[in-house]
């Protein structure tokens, strides 16, 4: 097969801005033009050399086979293909062995002459335009730009179409616990409203997977926008351009115009996390927004109307927050028209070997997958998971990263989980989690009262994080 890359074909063409029909390409496009006639690939790299603005690899192809063979090696975006070479339809015969090949390529069709059901047989066929050979270079660049937005547009909705797949995979709410059904009932009624909603739940609960799973979809079934904000980071001087954002020359440093995040949003959610953070009169302005759903960009008079969907989580208790004047409680009666609670672990133990599985398979390897030792579960069925979902998925991928078996063991736990050796004494009376934690609460107890409260010590002695030692001293109720 003869490849033929002219010294000019790699040559780079910029302007200041890409053309829209560009956007969504990365590095150089590339154009194989496949045509028995070398007359006609000359004109082609020359038209495309002098009028493309946009870096490209141009790949010549004499018949079928060699462009199929092109094909078959790397991707290629677009296909000037004629329709006579060794035969008459030769390139009609192989425009679908082309696009079995490569599904996504744009494949533009090229004659001597014009032949209308020709032409609609190959677009019956996958052709996405045709092109006579005594064309202008104006009309074949346009030609050209046609088939690149008709390629771009199918490789976003392909994009689109796997983010969806990829969200709905990664924001299932795994368990079947009644806390857990309820959950997805209340998660299936506020779906598609437009009601602000307010989640509440324990640090490590999933509340930025529920607002994700509350993420509407348009019409075309792509996902609506979806802007996350840490409410934490809202508090400088910059916190209004973040928000409303700001126009050339509004401030030092502002060379162009931004959007801001409620521009963003619109016509979808914007997804404020840890609400408790945000300043109080950052919180007055939040208010403002969410009543009028209209804002200004700072350096700018213009008011910008926007259409979005408000989503808040905390940890907090938030009318609490506004009895002590930490909270503005007209904002907190804006959010929660709809409010959400979210279960602890702890609330739903019958989850965790649910969670569990679902965990090894994220972060475990799918060739040689791990399982756990019924030793191994029931240790961690017994923990309290004072982090919740979100530690017992840091606890997986610990385990899974540092064992070297294949069966987990109790021995391949973290530190804090192979203290917990089960003693001989229990009986059947209780059921195992009950006899676990009476163990658990005797242990504690009695170094606590031994080292008189000095959780550093008791840490070291027990082999525990200190954190974590008192998280489980708070759930069991032993104080100093």
């Amino acid at each position: 097969m003869r490849e033929l890359n002219f010294s000019h074909p790699k040559t780079t063409g910029f302007t200041q801005e890409s053309p829209p029909c560009m956007m969504g390409f990365m590095g150089a496009i590339r154009i194989m033009v496949c045509d028995d006639d070398k007359l006609f690939r000359d004109a082609i790299a020359l038209c495309i050399k002098k009028g493309f603005k946009r870096e490209y690899e141009l790949t010549f192809a004499e018949n079928g086979d060699q462009a199929l063979e092109v094909i078959n090696r790397q991707s290629t975006d677009v296909l000037f293909l004629d329709i006579k070479m060794r035969t008459a339809d030769e390139g009609l015969t192989y425009l679908p062995r082309i696009r079995e090949a490569d599904p996504d390529i744009t494949v533009v069709m090229s004659s001597g002459f014009t032949d209308l059901s020709t032409v609609r047989k190959a677009i019956q066929l996958g052709a996405a335009d045709y092109i006579p050979k005594n064309f202008q270079p104006d009309d074949l660049i346009h030609t050209l730009e046609l088939a690149l937005d008709r390629r771009r547009l199918l490789l976003e909705r392909e994009k689109s179409s796997f983010e969806v797949k990829k969200q709905q995979s990664q924001n299932a709410l795994i368990g079947e616990s009644q806390p857990i059904q309820n959950l997805r009932k209340v998660i299936q009624k506020a779906k598609n409203s437009s009601h602000n909603v307010l989640i509440t739940g324990e640090t490590g609960t999933g509340k930025e997977v529920v607002a994700r799973l509350l993420r509407s979809e348009m019409p075309d079934g792509n996902l609506a926008p979806f802007v996350p904000v840490d409410s934490a980071t809202i508090q400088s001087s910059m916190a209004e351009s973040l928000l409303f954002g700001h126009e050339k020359g509004a401030f030092t440093g502002a060379d162009k115009l931004q959007k801001g995040l409620f521009e963003e949003a619109d016509g979808g959610t914007i997804y404020f996390d840890e609400l408790s953070n945000m300043p109080l009169d950052i919180q007055a302005k939040l208010l403002r927004v969410i009543q009028e759903k209209e804002f200004t960009r700072l350096g700018s008079t213009k008011v910008i109307k926007s259409n979005f969907r408000v989503i808040a989580a905390t940890n907090c208790d938030l009318d609490q927050a506004v009895a002590k004047g930490q909270f503005k409680a007209d904002l907190l009666q804006r959010l929660k028209v709809i409010p959400i609670a979210l279960p602890p672990l702890r609330e739903r133990e019958k989850d965790v070997p649910l969670l569990i599985a679902h965990f090894t398979k994220v972060h475990g390897s799918p060739k040689n997958p791990a399982q756990f030792s019924m030793e191994a579960l029931e240790v961690l069925g017994s923990y309290v998971w004072p982090g919740n979902v979100r530690e017992l998925s840091n606890v997986i991928a610990y385990v899974l990263t540092m064992s070297e078996n294949s069966e987990i063991l109790i021995s391949d736990l973290p530190p804090q989980f192979r203290s917990k050796a089960i003693p001989n004494h229990v009986t059947s009376e209780k059921c195992f989690y009950d006899q676990v934690e009476n163990f658990e609460r005797e242990l504690l107890s009695r170094e606590h009262a031994r080292l008189q409260g000095n959780i550093s010590k008791m840490a070291l002695e027990l082999g525990m994080d200190r954190s974590h030692l008192h998280s489980k001293l708070k759930a069991l109720g032993i104080r100093k």
